[in-house]
């Protein structure tokens, strides 16, 4: 036989038994099920960045194609080292190899038909976008969300994204088998890999180190997948392919091309005895007198006189552990681990972009488990195969079954040391947080907030991963099958953590709760609900354990009757007592857990909530109508103990043009009683909404008089993660918290089109008049207002206040203050961060005179609050100025991390007066004013105190979150005058308004809220300052700007690229004028000056920073800041 004939037949026999053993079929079936299945999930979608895209779109298949390999790096670990040692296993390699035939041709035959079967294996998620329509068809997904198929990216991505990963990372496999001769060499090169993806998503891409070495490093090419689409708008998504870049060609080089020449050198010089002979055990030394010395003779043992299994189990499990401790592999993987998380700690904590930021544990701990949770989880199902398979030789479980011991020993013995080792695994984030921690913030340390965060957060959804694959190896007992099956079932449920697929915490198997630790509250209103959780996950862990012995085969007889004779008596003994246990447990737990998520949780699913909103908008947005108040009296009874507020509201001089007064109602709201004029009345509440019925009163020139009572449980066992305002740890109070809001609120609006088709809404968005809508962070317009916070029913007063503006205020307690005076300003903190709260006093005192200079008034701030994180944005609500921990006490004083908190305190400042002054409605425009204007002011306080570098900087952040807002966007992006107050326009509204802002004086701003106050439309307000063109462009469709500097002997000419989103895309414009700006400081103050097309030289006075005179955001702010006749000079 040829060689060429003999490598053909390998491949043909190869292809075959990899079809036999049952793996395709097993990944063709779940891996395309579960793409099918993510593909019906519109919350999956929107997190895959599918937003006003078809759900088989381009993006969503190179997302899908690279992010899957994480399951195939385990599967094709499998596929490539087994035909190496299929003929080792049936001791037949020593006949094989001694046959007169080409071991080249041998080798490189198997490898084909390995090949092949990776290729398949890859095909599986092909097939799932192809079988993409059949949702649409079987009416599984909305009409028109599944586009026509797109072959071009199909093909793409199996010919450029698959193949070529498959067959290069195969070559290594391969490899790593012909020199181990075991299958854990693979499987350990997979976990390498793994590690190596944790490396330049995690630090290279999370750190924004070099996006280049991320590309190449990362074998699976997800890093730059998912960088280059999170840029992309939503008719890229739909139509483009991957661009053939540098670092695209590398990596395919480095992970396709080299491996086959690596391969191609080894089985070249490779010879039959290095594939046949074992390497011989390294001996111990022994000395010289041990060899001559006669042994004693000992006495026989006594005979056994009673079994105990107790310490037979603690011998088991112990060896099971010092097995894996002698393993050099386990202590490499170990080392490599914990070297990675603690670079990561440097590199998402003290090196972030955003920062320097201080590694505090409630910074870190979190940021580690999301970098290393999912390398983790792979780490422990790999390793829970080889605790289950490590003596899985043939005669051997004959053996064991003829113990007299009883069967569940050993499996309890390997389950103990799969929780042993997971809790291990667990605690190393937690450990590299303490080392950096200690090394960088050694006041900040806390052990104990670690441990108990490892241990209460990461380890219980570990060890339910853990112990489904334990369960899954004692299932199957083909150990291929077993680890694909384990190993999918792991990726699945890594998956829907990272995207949320399943948002109730019962169903969250192996997903850690969602929580924001807070230096503030610590785990006090955690508690309760995480050992509720936990209980219940270990409750389904020991579940699974019992599952696993009862399904453990023993003995050669298969016969049905032999085998429920096998399960009763395993029911009877220590399996049956762990499983009726397990069981009361979950029945109890699942119990309480759902009473409290619904109950005092305020648990909704997000289609609960959508049906809502349409609910709310068919039935009160067509009875919108202007109202006004004229003033009232608020008073609040808080008690914490029992975990309620009392509220009762006077309103005065209530006027409604549609009759009746509505009002948007806050979680936990249950009204007691309504009056209007001294009479009791019928108010409606449906959909979280208040309507109460005014009568004649509602036209009079005096008003109503409206008195409303109600009693509020806020959320305490939050799924989202989300701290209570109230509990036992302190009181973190907004106004909108514990009140209604009057009003209508636009935000509850829904936006994406297939949303208002599927509940029968107009495709049309309207919005509710501004006169008709709630009052912009406030709970009412503007008005005489009297407000008062008791601490319970016979106190005093705990706090109070009064305004002539909109109604809003903060209340901040915490059951252990900590208090700093910066000047006038008081700073309640937590005690850790007593040596941040100087430097957040100094720069409010910054921003403050800033905004007073540009804005001619600025609001009074007496108190600064740290807030909990999760609770809310930066903003100065009454005399209170609230700052989350995240990120305002997060970050060093010092670098960008500061800039941008000043930047952010400034812009609340900024708002709250413009909004008072404005007596601003949340309704159409209104985020033009209220994130836009306001933003840009924060941005020029930047550069008037910190300098024109560090306004650049905070310009390039801020225009990197907008190209990420603008391309994530969860609603599909529209006019600016139509944006939800969060979400796109947040980020964008701020740089697309600051040229217009930077222009104004302090009597233009007074000028137009003046107007704003007498509910002139913003537009028309707008119009009439900048011209209707330029109200058209700041209120429109989102637009960009690229500026770029052409150097030459002659000087430097400036030109510019311009956009405007247009149908989910950008499209070019080329009728706009060409007018630029150059932002320049002098006396503490940036001015804006025209700048013109060209400069025969550098300004030579100060440095400048270019800007677009066109109201839009700009791509690259890091090229256009000017130095004179230093840097940018031009070439001689």
């Amino acid at each position: 036989m040829s060689a060429a004939q003999l490598l053909l037949q390998e491949a043909r026999a190869e292809l075959r038994a990899g079809l036999r053993s049952g793996i395709v079929g097993l990944v063709f079936v779940g891996l395309a099920g579960y793409l099918l299945m993510c593909l019906t999930n519109a919350d999956y979608v929107q997190q895959m960045g599918g937003t006003d895209i078809a759900r088989n779109a381009p993006s969503l298949i190179y997302l899908m194609s690279t992010g899957c390999m994480f399951f195939l790096f385990f599967a094709w670990a499998w596929v490539f080292a087994q035909p190496l040692l299929r003929d080792r296993q049936a001791d037949l390699h020593e006949v094989v190899l001694s046959l007169p035939i080409c071991l080249p041709a041998l080798l490189w035959g198997r490898f084909i038909g390995a090949a092949l079967v990776s290729a398949l294996l890859a095909s599986a998620l092909i097939v799932g976008f192809i079988a993409a329509p059949v949702l649409g068809w079987l009416g599984l997904v909305p009409a028109g969300s599944i586009a026509a198929l797109p072959w071009r990216a199909l093909l793409f991505a199996w010919g450029w994204l698959l193949l070529p990963a498959g067959t290069g990372i195969g070559a290594l496999y391969y490899l790593i088998t012909l020199r181990t001769r075991s299958v854990a060499g693979a499987f350990g090169l997979s976990a390498l890999l793994m590690l190596l993806w944790m490396f330049a998503v995690v630090v290279l891409k999370g750190g924004d180190i070099n996006p280049l070495l991320a590309a190449v490093l990362d074998p699976s090419l997800f890093t730059f997948a998912h960088t280059r689409i999170e840029a992309w708008t939503p008719l890229q998504k739909s139509t483009a392919l991957l661009p053939m870049t540098p670092g695209f060609l590398l990596n395919r080089a480095v992970w396709g091309v080299l491996p086959l020449a690596l391969l191609a050198w080894a089985l070249h010089g490779v010879r039959r005895e290095s594939l046949v002979l074992e390497k011989a055990a390294p001996r111990a030394a022994v000395p010289a007198v041990a060899i001559t010395r006669t042994p004693a003779v000992r006495r026989s043992l006594a005979p056994v006189a009673a079994s105990h299994w107790r310490i037979a189990l603690w011998l088991e499990t112990r060896w099971q552990l010092h097995q894996l401790a002698r393993s050099r592999g386990w202590w490499a993987g170990m080392s490599v681990l914990a070297a990675m998380c603690v670079l990561s700690a440097f590199v998402h904590g003290i090196w972030h972009a955003d920062g320097p930021l201080l590694p505090r544990p409630d910074l870190l701990l979190p940021l580690l488990k999301d970098a290393t949770y999912l390398v983790i989880a792979f780490l422990i199902a790999a390793l829970v195969g080889w605790v289950s398979r490590r003596d899985q030789v043939d005669g051997f479980d004959s053996m064991f079954d003829a113990l007299p011991a009883p069967i569940w020993l050993r499996p309890f013995a390997r389950a103990l040391a799969v929780i042993a080792t997971t809790v291990l695994l667990s605690l190393l984030p937690g450990a590299a947080a303490v080392l950096v921690t200690a090394l960088a913030l050694p006041a900040a340390l806390d052990l104990g907030d670690a441990l108990l965060y490892q241990l209460l957060v990461m380890a219980p959804p570990l060890l339910e991963l853990g112990l489904l694959s334990f369960v899954v190896h004692a299932l199957c007992r083909r150990a291929g099958v077993a680890y694909s099956v384990s190993m999918l079932l792991t990726f699945i449920l890594v998956v829907n953590h990272e995207l949320g697929m399943a948002d109730y915490p019962l169903y969250q198997v192996g997903i850690p709760v969602h929580l924001q630790l807070s230096g503030l509250t610590g785990w006090a209103p955690w508690r309760a609900y995480l050992l509720a959780l936990d209980g219940y996950k270990l409750a389904l862990g020991a579940l699974l354990v019992a599952a696993a012995v009862l399904a453990l085969p023993r003995g050669v007889d298969s016969r049905l009757r032999q085998r429920a004779g096998q399960l009763g008596k395993r029911l009877r003994g220590p399996v049956g007592v762990l499983a009726s246990v397990a069981l009361l447990g979950l029945l109890g737990l699942g119990t309480l857990l759902n009473a409290q998520l619904i109950g005092r949780g305020g648990y909704r699913p997000l289609a609960l909530i959508q049906r809502e909103d349409a609910a709310w908008e068919r039935r009160w947005l067509a009875d919108a109508g202007a109202y006004t108040v004229a003033g009232g009296d608020l008073r609040l009874q808080l008690d914490p103990a029992a975990e309620r507020l009392q509220g009762e509201w006077t309103l005065q001089g209530v006027r409604a043009a549609s009759g009746s007064l509505h009002a948007e109602l806050p979680t936990g709201f249950a009204l007691q009683h309504a009056t209007v004029d001294d009479r009791s009345v019928s108010a409606e509440v449906a959909d979280a909404h208040l309507v109460v019925p005014l009568g004649a009163c509602a036209a009079r020139d005096t008003g109503c008089t409206v008195r409303l009572q109600w009693s509020l449980a806020p959320n305490i066992w939050s799924a989202e993660g989300q701290p209570p305002w109230l509990g036992h740890a302190g009181v973190w109070l907004r106004a909108q918290d514990a009140a209604p809001r009057l009003g209508l609120d636009p935000d509850r609006v829904l936006r994406s089109a297939g949303e208002r088709r599927r509940y029968g809404l107009n495709e049309v968005v309207v919005l509710p008049p501004d006169a008709a809508s709630v009052a912009s962070d406030a709970i009412a317009p503007r008005g005489t207002w009297r407000w008062s916070l008791q601490g319970g029913a016979t106190s005093p007063a705990v706090t109070h206040g009064q305004t002539q503006g909109p109604l809003t205020f903060a209340v901040a307690w915490a059951a252990n203050p900590h208090q700093t005076l910066v000047g006038p300003l008081r700073i309640a903190h937590d005690r850790q961060r007593a040596d941040s709260a100087s430097g957040i006093g100094a720069d409010v005192q910054a921003m403050q005179a800033c905004v007073q200079r540009r804005l001619g008034h600025v609001g009074v701030v007496q108190e600064i609050a740290q807030w909990p994180r999760g609770l809310g944005e930066p903003r100065l609500l009454g005399t209170t100025l609230i700052l989350p921990e995240a990120p305002s006490w997060d970050v060093a004083d010092l670098g960008v991390g500061r800039s941008l908190r000043r930047a952010r305190i400034g812009s609340a400042l900024a708002r709250q007066a413009l909004v008072s002054a404005a007596d601003l409605r949340q309704g159409q425009s209104a985020a033009w004013l209220g994130d836009g204007v306001a933003g840009a002011l924060g941005l020029l306080c930047v550069g008037d105190v910190d300098g024109l570098a560090a306004l650049q900087q905070a310009l390039i952040r801020a225009s990197d979150t907008t190209a990420r807002a603008l391309a994530d966007s969860d609603v599909p992006v529209d006019a600016l005058s139509l944006a939800r107050s969060s979400g796109w326009a947040q980020h964008y509204a701020a740089l697309a308004a600051l040229d217009w802002t930077a222009r104004q004086r302090p009597q233009d701003f007074d000028s137009l809220t003046r107007q704003l106050a007498a509910r002139v439309p913003l537009a028309d307000v707008l119009a009439a300052h900048a011209g209707p063109q330029a109200a058209a462009d700041q209120l429109g469709a989102p637009l960009a700007s690229q500026l770029s500097l052409q150097r030459d002997r002659a000087g430097t000419r400036i030109a510019a690229s311009r956009w405007r989103w247009h149908g989910g895309g950008w499209k070019r414009v080329t009728d706009s004028v060409p007018r630029y700006r150059l932002l320049t400081r002098r006396d503490g103050v940036v001015r804006l000056q025209p700048a013109p097309s060209s400069y025969p030289r550098y300004p030579p006075n100060s440095d400048g920073l270019l800007i677009d005179a066109w109201p839009s955001y700009q791509r690259n702010p890091q090229q256009v800041l000017l130095h004179p006749d230093k840097v940018n000079a031009p070439p001689p």
